[in-house]
């Protein structure tokens, strides 16, 4: 996480603070807003969008995303890992995120071996 210590705590104004350092968006709308434009040009070196159907993770190169298969940030997570929680999600919101942070606490705690 590049920018998260530099907000953490405060009220981010993206006219001053940094960009986050990554953007999840579930977007079942289908808006007619150039999202990746939107985020590329905040700076956002990070950006996962669901659509209802497909997970999507783009980085941040020069001034516009490519679609890569695993995040920078998050290189533990595979996509099937996603679409798995989603599942959850479906079935009981609060059930999935207990087994998301313990997954993630599992994680770090082995030293974080993917």
């Amino acid at each position: 996480m590049q920018n998260q210590s530099k907000v953490a705590g405060k009220t981010v104004d993206l006219k001053t603070d940094p960009p986050p350092d990554i953007v999840v968006e579930v977007d079942i709308t289908h808006t007619d807003i150039d999202k990746n434009r939107l985020y590329a040009d905040l700076g956002v070196p990070e950006f996962w969008r669901f659509d209802g159907d497909v997970w999507r993770i783009y980085c941040l190169v020069d001034d516009a995303y490519e679609e890569v298969e695993t995040s920078p940030t998050f290189s533990f997570a595979k996509k099937e890992d996603l679409y798995r929680f989603l599942e959850e999600a479906r079935q009981d919101e609060v059930e999935a995120e207990i087994n998301l942070r313990s997954w993630v606490r599992d994680f770090i705690s082995e030293g974080g071996q993917a």
